[in-house]
């Protein structure tokens, strides 16, 4: 994944977890980045600011069909 895309933002970290888990189940690789990660790798499950979902850009429009589909309105 060399050029990532920003697809969403998700309001806490569960739901960007299992939006992240049916990516990687449809062979989509992801990547969630959020303030909310210390150098130690803990992580709250909410947060300020949300968190968000970059996938490479070759797969966008296959990942934004699934998470739309999933998330509408989130």
């Amino acid at each position: 994944m060399e050029r990532l895309k920003f697809l969403k933002n998700f309001p806490n970290r569960p739901f960007a977890e299992q939006a992240r888990e049916i990516l990687e189940s449809n062979n989509i690789g992801c990547v969630l980045k959020s303030p909310d990660v210390g150098i130690l790798g803990g992580a709250s499950s909410s947060t300020l600011n949300g968190v968000d979902l970059y996938v490479d850009q070759d797969d966008f429009e296959k990942a934004r069909t699934l998470i739309d589909a999933l998330y509408d309105g989130i």
